[in-house]
């Protein structure tokens, strides 16, 4: 499979570019509750956040500790991939994976200027989250009473506890194990 370089440099202009293009215009308006039921429905782009910000974050510790990384490529077809008709895989320089890293870091709350790929990151680690407390509570026998039932993309998606459970037990543990996550 060919892959292209991002040939960009401004921290604004990869930011946009990276964007999944399946959720590009939900990203741009800001509409969280679209983007969560993308998830759901498609949960492999939502895992696959954790090792872009894991690479990410990988990037800024070799450089702090004076090494070079690897060139890392983007898992999900990107706004730019579609905008410019690249058919095959896009990757990021490790220069553009440390660019990107800080730009996340120093565009998030309360900045006026918010990284868009810091507020899809956010969104996705967040509902693995609500997703792990979840499946500890059931684990454990304790009242299900944790966030996930007052989140929007659970109501809209779930008529019931054990439908979710259903949905983590047949979806979610074969997305993890395929994309190097683990399980769930």
């Amino acid at each position: 499979m060919k892959v292209t370089i991002l040939n960009l440099q401004n921290p604004e202009d990869i930011d946009t570019a990276i964007i999944p293009n399946a959720i590009y215009t939900q990203t741009i308006n800001k509409n969280r509750e679209a983007i969560q039921d993308y998830f759901i429905k498609h949960p492999l782009l939502m895992y696959s956040f954790v090792g872009y910000n894991s690479k990410l974050k990988l990037a800024d510790f070799l450089s702090a500790n004076k090494k070079c990384g690897c060139y890392y490529r983007i898992p999900w077809k990107t706004y730019y991939q579609v905008h410019n008709n690249l058919n095959e895989s896009l990757s990021l320089s490790f220069a553009q994976q440390l660019t990107e890293y800080r730009y996340m870091i120093t565009h998030w709350y309360p900045s006026p200027v918010i990284s868009h790929m810091q507020y899809i990151s956010n969104i996705a680690l967040g509902m693995i989250q609500d997703i792990g407390v979840f499946r500890y509570n059931l684990s454990n026998n304790l009242d299900y009473g944790c966030t996930i039932f007052q989140q929007n993309y659970y109501k809209n998606n779930f008529k019931s506890p054990k439908a979710f459970y259903f949905y983590i037990a047949t979806t979610l543990v074969a997305v993890g194990k395929g994309t190097g996550v683990g399980t769930i």
